[in-house]
């Protein structure tokens, strides 16, 4: 009977209109948190930035409540997730009672960090399968290329007057795709890191097309690199690319030659960084700055500057298990937003403490930080930590575990996790909805292929039978 049940899903229950609506809202869902910088930047309200706050929660919650799966591994993989989020919560509540944190704060560092987590939930939950799948794919692949096309027109267009130029940032800076809007933001790093994520899930997936037709996604978001001067993405891909090696190896063997590889690709690259003079490689020269290396030199000292001026504000032991409270320390809320949007979120009752200030104030202390952002000492790991503390940052690891066992059912999810792991050392770029949630919907893709594919199989056996 069981068997019958989730077989039946390939075919989809009675009211197909309902399932129909729950994948259409997801993907509203997913719009509204990757298009609001591009409509932003044409006049739209500002507000149209947290719009996905609503959406999104509201698409997980209908989809929960009214999917109607009777999968119990679909099922399972959902109740871990919830069960994860609700750890957190607990966790961040905790901490806020702890550093008398506002509501709102708790509010908005749950969506910052949650809201993917809650996506996943709601992509998981559906039944997906044959033309809705596709068309949940299609969709998904549409966003992501237009982005790329942007950026591209944008390398082209930007430099001859042709396309406005927001104010704030330089010219690379501002080829940011969809998620432009000036001011000198992370977009073209987002926007350039969503091009080759969904650039490898393409080159895997159609694999009945053309050899040519599947690099090209690839080789432009590899331009898109390089014109953006997104120097931090390929660093955090290669890092990304080396730990899953690591994960993969079972025989020493094995784990020296991918050493070896690594290495000889690093020397080369150094030796180029030493002894050539070009443009392409003249971004990557300003790591070589030899005096400023060291444990004492001035790129640790400005990297982890969090880490050094957060426990000053230590109260008490239970600060270093629960941290000074959610957006109170150098998360992308208690680092950036809080700061940016102080007259909109005060009266809401937000807190903010001195420590975001003292951290922030070391990007204008040096050179190093307005170089690159390699060097910023405000980025999620840090941030996690230090308004949550260890507790807080198990429980957000513990999610992750979920999802690394339970949802990537291949290595280009666990690249994906692992990459984004390194993106959370440089910036928060872990905490950006763009980024986060075109993770978790390819994730979700792969997780509904294979699963629509295993009932198939399972479909044709008994059928056989």
């Amino acid at each position: 009977m069981q068997n019958r049940l989730q077989l039946s899903e390939l075919n989809g229950p009675a009211n197909t209109e309902g399932r129909i609506g729950s994948t259409s809202l997801v993907l509203i869902g997913f719009a509204s948190a990757f298009f609001p910088r591009l409509l932003a930047s044409m006049g739209v309200p500002s507000i149209i930035n947290f719009v996905h706050f609503l959406i999104i929660p509201s698409a997980f919650l209908i989809t929960i409540f009214t999917a109607k799966t009777r999968d119990k591994k679909r099922l399972n993989v959902v109740w871990q997730l919830m069960t994860g989020m609700v750890i957190f919560l607990i966790c961040m509540m905790a901490s806020a009672l702890l550093n008398s944190a506002g509501i709102i704060n708790i509010v908005l560092q749950f969506l910052f960090l949650l809201e993917p987590f809650m996506f996943l939930a709601a992509i998981i939950v559906l039944p997906m399968s044959g033309d809705r799948l596709k068309r949940f794919q299609y969709w998904v692949l549409g966003f992501a290329a237009f982005n790329l096309l942007l950026a591209i027109a944008q390398s082209i267009l930007l430099p001859i007057g042709l396309y406005p130029k927001p104010d704030g940032g330089t010219l690379q800076d501002n080829i940011g795709g969809v998620f432009g809007g000036g001011g000198g933001s992370a977009a073209n790093y987002i926007a350039c890191t969503v091009s080759f994520y969904v650039g490898v899930y393409f080159f895997n997936q159609f694999k009945h097309r053309a050899l040519w037709v599947r690099l090209l996604p690839l080789v432009g978001a590899i331009y898109q690199i390089q014109v953006s001067d997104s120097k931090q993405v390929f660093l955090a891909l290669v890092a990304g690319w080396g730990l899953l090696a690591a994960t993969k190896v079972e025989r020493p063997a094995k784990l020296l030659v991918y050493i070896s590889i690594f290495a000889m690709i690093i020397a080369a690259f150094s030796w180029a960084l030493l002894n050539l003079e070009s443009a392409i490689l003249s971004p990557y020269q300003n790591w070589i700055n030899r005096p400023i290396w060291g444990w004492d030199g001035l790129a640790a000292e400005t990297k982890f500057a969090a880490f050094r001026i957060i426990p000053t504000h230590f109260e008490s032991p239970l600060n270093w298990l629960f941290g000074l409270g959610p957006g109170h320390t150098v998360t992308r809320l208690g680092g950036w937003v809080m700061r940016d949007y102080d007259s909109l979120l005060r009266p809401l009752g937000a807190t903010i403490h001195p420590a975001s200030k003292q951290v922030f104030d070391v990007v204008f202390s040096s050179y190093l930080p307005q170089e690159s952002t390699i060097y910023f000492p405000l980025f999620s790991w840090a941030g996690i930590w230090g308004d949550m503390g260890i507790i807080g940052l198990l429980a957000y690891l513990f999610i992750g575990f979920i999802i690394w066992k339970q949802i990537c059912v291949d290595d280009f999810g666990k690249f994906l996790l692992l990459s984004t792991a390194v993106f959370g050392c440089i910036l928060t770029q872990m905490e950006e909805p763009g980024h986060m949630l075109t993770i978790v919907c390819l994730l979700g893709l792969r997780w509904q292929e294979k699963r629509a594919k295993e009932l198939t199989q399972r479909q044709i056996a008994m059928q056989t039978q």
